[in-house]
């Protein structure tokens, strides 16, 4: 089996979540219509499909983790000029910790949650992120 090669996010109101990706995280959009937006996210695409039945409908609206089935991370090597560089596109966090692991007091890098326009949680994080393979970068 290779690499994964894109993830999928059903969105109930394309337009202002194409923006938002566009815009605020400054994804690069490589084609869209009126249902689909596909974004260049290095070597794994991001799309977003319209579905009307997948929004803020319910009442109350759903979101962050009780909206989530699958989370998605943004690998960052700076952390602050990339919080900084969001700031000036008006995305800011909803939370940003450092990452303890396994009881170990000191934190080994930090993760940030952002929320999209429908409630997603996206986030970014510093880690090395071939330490889940068990290789300590």
């Amino acid at each position: 089996m290779g690499s994964i090669s894109w993830n999928l996010v059903w969105a109930h109101d394309i337009g202002p979540m194409t923006a938002w990706y566009r815009d605020g995280l400054g994804l690069r959009l490589m084609t869209s219509t009126v249902q689909s937006a596909v974004f260049d996210t290095g070597p794994c695409i991001l799309v977003l499909i319209g579905r009307h039945d997948n929004g803020p409908a319910s009442n109350p609206p759903v979101s962050g983790w009780e909206r989530n089935q699958v989370l998605f991370t943004f690998s960052v090597t700076d952390m602050d000029a990339t919080l900084a560089e969001l700031a000036g596109r008006g995305v800011t966090p909803v939370h940003v910790a450092p990452v303890v692991i396994d009881g170990d007091d000191a934190p080994r890098w930090r993760v940030a949650q952002l929320m999209d326009p429908e409630g997603n949680i996206v986030e970014l994080c510093d880690e090395p992120v071939r330490w889940f393979a068990g290789v300590d970068a």
